[in-house]
């Protein structure tokens, strides 16, 4: 089973995440940009779906790191601000998607993005 590192600052969404895709992935949650780094260095995700502003270490920072780390990984960052999209494409995500979003978009844009389409 697939690996997927939610980073969500929003206690509810990251409830949500879990419980819409625990079912077909193992789910790793945190709130920290900080403890992302760290859980995505132990356990390699195969797909990192990242909050693009986070309260201590930024949405970007994480991808860069996780791009450094493994350039294979399929990252979709979330933001309700659309002026960061290109910021987070240019770091290394596949696809941005805008806060708020559908329940279906997102087990669609993981498996566009685990096929490379975008």
């Amino acid at each position: 089973m697939l690996k997927v590192l939610v980073v969500e600052d929003e206690v509810e969404l990251l409830e949500l995440y879990d419980l819409i895709l625990s079912k077909d992935y193992i789910v790793f949650t945190t709130d920290s940009g900080r403890e992302a780094i760290e859980i995505f260095d132990r356990e390699n995700p195969e797909v990192l779906i990242v909050d693009i502003r986070l309260p201590d270490v930024s949405g970007v920072e994480v991808i860069k790191h996780a791009k450094a780390k493994n350039p294979n990984v399929a990252i979709l960052g979330v933001s309700a601000y659309r002026e960061r999209f290109k910021e987070a494409i240019d770091a290394g995500a596949a696809t941005v998607i805008q806060k708020p979003f559908l329940v279906k978009q997102i087990h669609n844009v993981i498996q566009d993005v685990l096929q490379g389409k975008q």
